[in-house]
């Protein structure tokens, strides 16, 4: 057996996280199967630390628990999701919850400390394909958000990845949103980590058929792969 193990920091104490797991499952969920939490009969709760629940969205029943670990100046959140089997159906639906996790606590940490709403922002895109991505670039916060914004920078490494888009909306070295003529939007969360920045990626409506957890296309599993590499080693 196989088992997805996460771990966020959100700077907030644990009661106000636990709060927002529940008041805004549509934002942890966001890239993955599940549209609300079972009901609290179904869950195995010690509030506000600790939850653990059985996930039938999976070829076979898994289990979650979410454990929150109160630390100077905020929480680590332990995301454990067990039971996966390693190797069939299972691949692809592990993969997808895997990159649908760390979107979901990135977007809920971001959510619970500035109030932004990492998700697409245009409603006719709530129904649209999506595509999730997430990895952690060896650099600190400031040069990766550099390497995003400025122009010049972003030209040298992308290859005119981001031609066409405009920046519809930024928090400073924590949230990027991209939006194209087409009506596309990408998303990019940056949060420091001990070894540099994970940055989780989303890209809604781009079109395609379903894979793992959300919903990918063709093209953006060849080009935000890609980008991440690119990143890494102009960074580097």
């Amino acid at each position: 057996m196989q088992a997805i193990i996460i771990q966020s920091f959100i700077a907030a104490p644990p009661d106000v996280i636990w709060a927002a797991l529940f008041a805004h499952p549509a934002v942890l969920f966001d890239g993955l199967p599940a549209k609300a939490w079972p009901p609290p009969e179904a869950r195995e709760e010690q509030p506000p630390l600790h939850v653990k629940i059985a996930w039938p969205w999976t070829p076979a029943p898994t289990e979650v628990s979410l454990t929150l670990h109160e630390l100077g100046g905020g929480t680590r959140v332990d995301l454990r999701h067990e039971g996966w089997h390693e190797r069939g159906a299972w691949e692809e639906p592990l993969q997808g919850h895997f990159a649908g996790w760390l979107q979901g606590l990135a977007a809920l940490g971001l959510l619970i400390e500035t109030g932004v709403d990492a998700r697409a922002a245009a409603a006719e895109l709530a129904g649209r394909p999506r595509y999730f991505i997430s990895g952690e670039i060896p650099a600190d916060a400031a040069p990766v958000w550099r390497s995003l914004v400025e122009p010049a920078v972003l030209e040298r490494w992308s290859g005119g990845l981001f031609g066409g888009a405009s920046r519809a909306a930024e928090i400073e070295g924590r949230f990027l949103r991209w939006r194209w003529t087409d009506g596309r939007e990408v998303t990019a969360i940056l949060r420091p980590t001990p070894r540099g920045t994970h940055v989780a990626l989303a890209e809604y409506g781009g079109g395609g058929g379903a894979r793992g957890a959300g919903a990918t296309d063709r093209a953006a599993s060849d080009r935000w792969p890609a980008m991440f590499e690119k990143l890494t080693r102009f960074l580097s």
